[in-house]
């Protein structure tokens, strides 16, 4: 049975509050003994958070973008819209379908949205790495993103690594898909090369963001600290499942400043900021797509074929 539009548009927006409601929710019941004042969210220091985390989301749809365009030619603008409604996918379904509806909305293939959204996270967590060990000294940050690195560099080596281990779990078109998409994403060098220097913009600024927002609160975290906070943001955010990390985000980031109840606080603001209010405006884009609102755009995989 196929919902009508308006059906479609009530369930978007009853979902997008049900997330609101819990966010609200989550940080009253986890902080409610700090005290916020309406100043605090409109000084200089919140504003530019605000400005950081809305470079960091559009630098790391670049990035996205980047790798895509070697795929298929489309349109900066069409990857971002694409990548909020995916966002705001993320939270009210999960990753899985966030990606599937990636797919339908660029065009590409599966494999090769997959493959670039991979890149993209490991281009990020690489450059994070490297920042860690450059500024907190030590070797495990570097060994760590070295280690991610080598799928980049050496990826028919380690294709040919995985190979036995995928035939013995029966999963072998999986890996055969997704090297493919991972060989067209990757096929500039050049391409390589200017993503990896925008994830390390894409880590200062995410760093930025919680710095500032923590000024806001009159906390004084060292860089090092939020950069921390960010990666291991990423990290649990992904590895937990939950959707959109909700939660994990926040166990992240306070595993690198702190447990109090102000530190809640700056957790969820930085996740508010960095993340969570693309979801709500994902969630706008996505229904407008649906509702075929959004007009299609650039040169996708099936017109390129022809």
């Amino acid at each position: 049975m196929r919902l009508s539009h308006g059906s479609k548009k009530a369930l978007t927006l009853l979902t997008t509050a049900v997330i609101t409601g819990y966010l609200i929710y989550k940080v009253y019941t986890e902080a409610s003994g700090v005290e916020l004042s309406v100043g605090e969210l409109i000084s200089p220091y919140f504003l530019a958070a605000i400005l950081a985390g809305l470079l960091g989301y559009t630098t790391y749809t670049l990035i996205w973008y980047l790798y895509l365009h070697n795929v298929t030619r489309v349109k900066y603008r069409r990857v971002l819209l694409t990548n909020l409604a995916g966002t705001y996918l993320s939270f009210s379904l999960n990753a899985a379908i966030g990606t599937l509806v990636k797919v339908k909305f660029i065009g590409a293939t599966y494999w090769d949205v997959l493959a670039t959204s991979v890149l993209g996270i490991l281009t990020e967590f690489i450059a994070g790495l490297t920042l860690i060990t450059i500024l907190g000294g030590g070797y495990w940050g570097v060994l760590l993103a070295g280690v991610l690195l080598l799928p980049i560099i050496l990826d028919e080596w380690v294709f040919r690594a995985l190979l036995f281990i995928f035939r013995l779990l029966r999963l072998e078109k999986v890996l055969n898909g997704v090297y493919s998409g991972w060989k067209d994403a990757t096929a500039n060098p050049r391409t390589v090369m200017l993503a990896l220097a925008l994830g390390f913009l894409l880590v200062t600024l995410n760093s930025t963001t919680l710095y500032l927002v923590a000024k806001t609160f009159g906390l004084n975290y060292s860089f090092l600290s939020t950069l921390k906070g960010t990666v291991y943001s990423n990290f649990l955010g992904g590895a937990l499942g939950t959707p959109g990390g909700i939660g994990a985000n926040e166990l992240g980031v306070m595993m690198a400043i702190g447990r109090s109840g102000m530190d809640v606080v700056v957790a969820f603001f930085y996740k508010l900021i960095n993340q969570y209010v693309y979801a709500l405006i994902g969630a706008l884009t996505f229904y407008k797509f649906v509702l075929h609102e959004i007009e299609e755009e650039g040169s996708y995989a099936s017109n390129s074929q022809q």
